[in-house]
């Protein structure tokens, strides 16, 4: 996934070292943040939103936050078919230690910027041996999959009809550049292959054509079906997790309004510009969901209820960062 130009890189993150304006890009962040929650906060009726909170159905709440859970190991396993594919496993580099370095990063990606999340795991993964390069080029790539498959997805759920019309009149331009932005990215992945023995004759863009060529295999590779598989099964848990959420609050969504839903909010996630997606995302739900005449309290209410089951099921993260990110003693040899 590509951050803004100033926004931190994974080898920045991976190697301890920050900029002073990598730094500002994060207090922007928060800055952003934080400016939403307070526009946010001048529509809400605090007694209103206290109702709200009070009116949760724990049993729908909890299967939210289960669906949320069960979508780390998924991720822990597409990314270990990646690291397969791109030969950045070692002896050392198993599906548990994939498992681990995913908590950890899903942990640290609730709370800071997504790229923080992401050097996380690189930085685990190097510690079982690897150089940073490959568990950075694993990374991105695995990124890139997911952002692909979310716009596969936008494209068709949008083909859906729904009570939530998002595009308005602009349903058939949204579509179009949906599906170009699709068929170009297979037509840059497979040329970008094909070129890379050019790349290669530059220092500078290796690593590029690197890129190029291990994205091919992972996309068209044998193992290629089950890492997009298991990508979609991802997908389809968040919208039910988006349901299960709607039914927790007592609002009538359908699974074709909770997929519609769950295009805005993992979508505006994606935008580099607050930290995990938190206030843009809060921002986006009130005004779509204000829309069709649901009060800004339930609104704030089901957004930010998605994004606490979201820190909630990466608690066991922090549990993981503590007993495996301590540097382990050197047993002493014995003559």
């Amino acid at each position: 996934m590509t951050e803004e130009i100033a926004a931190p890189s994974l080898q920045d993150f991976s190697k301890g070292q920050l900029s002073i304006g990598k730094v500002v890009a994060i207090l922007l962040k928060i800055a952003v943040t934080i400016g939403c929650f307070w526009y946010i906060s001048r529509q809400i009726n605090v007694a209103d939103l206290r109702s709200g909170l009070a009116s949760l159905d724990v049993r729908w709440a909890s299967l939210a936050t289960a669906l949320l859970f069960l979508q780390i190991p998924l991720l822990a396993l597409r990314w270990f078919e990646i690291l397969n594919v791109t030969k950045a496993t070692g002896d050392r580099v198993t599906y548990k230690g994939t498992l681990v370095a995913t908590i950890m990063g899903q942990f640290v990606s609730q709370v800071l910027p997504t790229a923080i999340g992401d050097a996380v795991r690189v930085w685990y993964v190097s510690r079982l041996g690897r150089d940073w390069r490959n568990g950075t080029m694993s990374v991105v790539i695995d990124r890139c999959i997911g952002i692909g498959l979310l716009l596969a997805f936008a494209f068709f759920i949008l083909l859906w009809p729904s009570r939530l019309d998002v595009l308005g009149g602009y349903r058939l331009e949204v579509l179009s550049v949906f599906g170009a932005i699709l068929v170009l990215s297979v037509i840059a992945l497979e040329f970008g292959a094909r070129l890379a023995p050019i790349l290669t004759r530059w220092t500078y863009a290796r690593w590029l054509a690197a890129l190029f060529v291990a994205s091919r295999s992972v996309v068209f590779g044998w193992r290629g079906p089950s890492i997009i598989g298991v990508g979609c099964l991802i997908h389809v848990l968040t919208i039910a997790t988006v349901w299960s959420l709607g039914r927790a609050l007592g609002l009538s969504l359908t699974m074709a309004d909770a997929a519609v839903l769950f295009t805005i909010m993992i979508g505006v996630g994606l935008v580099p510009i607050s930290i995990s997606g938190w206030g843009l995302r809060e921002f986006a739900v009130v005004s779509l969901l204000g829309s069709y005449g649901m009060s800004p309290e339930r609104a704030l209410t089901f957004s930010m209820y998605f994004g606490l089951a979201g820190v909630i099921a990466s608690l066991p993260g922090a549990f993981a960062w503590i007993v495996f990110s301590m540097p382990r003693a050197v047993r002493p040899r014995q003559d």
